[in-house]
């Protein structure tokens, strides 16, 4: 059976099936921000909110932006340490590990500025070939390529994330050079999870959807965005992406680390 294949059902099973503990390790973390933020803004996520905001509301949501990266850290760091060593702990919130959270996200600004310098590479080639051939279709091309290339990466690289988790000692080159017997494999389910995803945001969009006016280089125009409940269902897809995307590092450093087979 294909590898990519074998991957992707793996990560599947083992959020789907273990949905019950997820959400007690993570979805009240999830909420905390996304709670944060409505209060903040009154729910009102429409681009005219988002084009006026007063000064109380960038310091806010700045602060937010701060909370979130660390409960994100954290939930993240529970996540990683249920799935490879069945820890759980069954309280509202997971067992606060600073050491193993700090880790976790100083991995995670490396991983971070890695694939911002690969962006920016990528960016100036794709700008000189969509110079050169003014071909909208090369734009498209390559800005598919750029969103599908900056996932791959981060899943080669990302296995110092559940190696922080577990207190394990791995660096971005180790993670790489491990993962590369599997590389062109990590693609089926980056593919696959990422139309999924695009596929129920789109139809989210169409249930839930309302169309507010926004100021466009001087003209009124209108715009399809989420009504609250849309936001929630929305919020909700974003926390089953997350999870799916941390379990698909986790399936990965289990098995090519730890020499876990895939069932």
């Amino acid at each position: 059976m294909d590898y990519g294949y074998q991957l992707l059902r793996h990560v599947v099973q083992q959020v789907f099936g273990n949905l019950r503990q997820a959400a007690q390790l993570t979805l009240p973390l999830f909420l905390l921000p996304l709670i944060g933020f409505v209060l903040l803004i009154g729910g009102d996520f429409t681009p005219r909110t988002v084009e006026n905001p007063g000064g109380g509301t960038i310091l806010g949501v700045l602060g937010l932006i701060v909370l979130s990266v660390v409960i994100y850290c954290w939930a993240a760091v529970a996540w990683h340490r249920y799935v490879l060593l069945e820890e759980f702990d069954g309280g509202l919130f997971p067992r606060w590990r600073g050491d193993r959270i700090a880790s976790y996200f100083g991995r995670a600004f490396k991983v971070g500025l890695v694939l911002i310098l690969a962006m920016i590479g990528a960016l100036i080639l794709m700008l000189i070939v969509v110079s050169a051939t003014q071909s909208p279709a090369v734009a498209i091309f390559f800005g598919i390529g750029l969103v599908f290339g900056v996932s791959w990466l981060a899943t080669r690289i990302g296995l110092v994330l559940p190696a922080a988790a577990l207190g394990e000692r791995m660096t971005i080159g180790e993670s790489w050079a491990v993962t590369r017997p599997v590389s062109s494999q990590i693609l089926l389910p980056l593919i696959v999870i990422a139309l999924v995803v695009g596929v129920i945001q789109q139809a989210i969009l169409v249930v839930f959807g309302q169309s507010v006016p926004v100021e466009t280089f001087g003209m009124m125009q209108e715009q399809r965005v989420p009504s609250v409940p849309g936001q929630i269902v929305n919020g909700l897809v974003s926390w089953l992406q997350l999870l799916v995307n941390l379990a698909l590092m986790t399936t990965l450093y289990g098995n090519l680390v730890e020499g876990r087979q895939l069932n």
